[in-house]
């Protein structure tokens, strides 16, 4: 009987070990992607609506001032079309939200707020607006916008219904954009980061950080807060920690923080009600994104990290070689799926990975 069970324990771990290592992520393989001349620099961030459909925005001619050229792709970045923002905007987009592949809403300066006199923008907001494609990013349209207030990040879930990041704001539009409503002003935090893991409960993050050339780094401090009803209502969730460089949920209530300047990672279980160290040295905490409770990806300066034990260890899976004057700092890191991941640089570089 014994000599029974034994065989049998020695079997099912045999099993379970397999399973383990085949359950584990390929690699994912990262190249250059061409887009044609000329060559563009500050890429600022990549979005996608699907598989095949995606945009970056922030590429400019760098002789070329106060004009910013919008990437799109059709076709899983085998190729890239050029849009030129200045018909639509001064200097091109600072956020980007796609509802569709055809529907896109996006912020930037307006044209009509620009002095010809003064170096910047003026007006209110500083001169920002919303606008809004309805083929793709071709064309624009700039949308009324009564109440805007600026933003850092934009997230709609449909034509009708948005959100607006800024500043110790988030503000709530359900016309389209006609109109915008301040929901949410806390007592501190700024919004760098944005996440909806449902249709209904999103989590927004950032805080503070504060210093100057001669004394170096001073203050950081981080800020969450939770929404349940698409972001009608908000509630400040508790965080002790330094500021949010990177926020990634992979459900409704587990998700994962990295922080800055201290380079940790923490993980919730709960919703955000608490959080758990995972690592304290993290070997990059900016544009964080997990695919799952064990696979996670994050970009810092040039390089590329990869977690497959929920961020125990790290590996670096890229590295970027500046190709101009430009650093070649990753700005940007998006997986519109497990099985295709993109990253954009200040240089211009655009790098696909895949497996």
């Amino acid at each position: 009987m014994r000599l029974r069970f034994a065989l049998l324990l020695t079997l099912m771990l045999g099993i379970t070990a397999g399973c383990s290592h085949d359950s584990d992520p390929a690699p994912v393989a990262w190249k250059l992607l061409p887009y044609g001349a000329p060559q563009l620099s500050g890429f600022s961030a990549v979005r996608f609506a699907s598989a095949q459909v995606g945009w970056i925005i922030g590429g400019y001619v760098p002789d070329q001032l106060n004009s910013s050229t919008l990437l799109t792709t059709r076709d899983g970045g085998a190729t890239w079309a050029r849009v030129n923002m200045l018909p639509f905007t001064f200097s091109g987009f600072r956020a980007l939200s796609p509802v569709s592949e055809q529907v896109v809403f996006a912020v930037g300066v307006d044209p009509a707020a620009v002095s010809p006199t003064l170096p910047g923008p003026v007006g209110p907001a500083n001169g920002r607006a919303v606008y809004k494609s309805t083929d793709g990013g071709t064309t624009w349209q700039k949308l009324p916008g009564t109440g805007f207030a600026d933003s850092f990040q934009l997230h709609f879930f449909d034509e009708q219904n948005g959100l607006s990041f800024k500043n110790q704001t988030i503000q709530r539009t359900t016309d389209g954009g006609t109109s915008w409503q301040t929901v949410f002003v806390p007592a501190s935090g700024n919004w760098d980061r944005v996440q909806f893991p449902t249709p209904a409960v999103g989590y927004a993050a950032g805080g503070g950080i504060s210093g100057g050339f001669v004394v170096g780094l001073l203050l950081s401090t981080g800020s969450l807060a939770k929404t349940t009803d698409r972001g009608a209502t908000w509630q400040a969730l508790p965080w002790t920690h330094q500021y949010i460089s990177s926020l990634s949920f992979v459900s409704a209530t587990v998700g994962f923080a990295a922080t800055y300047p201290d380079h940790h990672l923490y993980k919730t279980q709960d919703g955000g009600t608490t959080w758990a160290l995972v690592n304290s040295q993290l070997p990059a905490s900016g544009n964080g994104q997990f695919l799952n409770e064990q696979e996670g990806y994050f970009a810092d300066g040039q390089s590329i990290q990869r977690t497959t034990d929920g961020g125990l260890t790290w590996h670096e899976e890229f590295h970027t070689t500046p190709n101009s004057q430009y650093p070649a700092t990753i700005n940007s890191l998006h997986f519109p799926t497990a099985a295709a991941g993109f990253a954009v640089t200040a240089d211009g570089q655009i790098i696909r990975g895949t497996r």
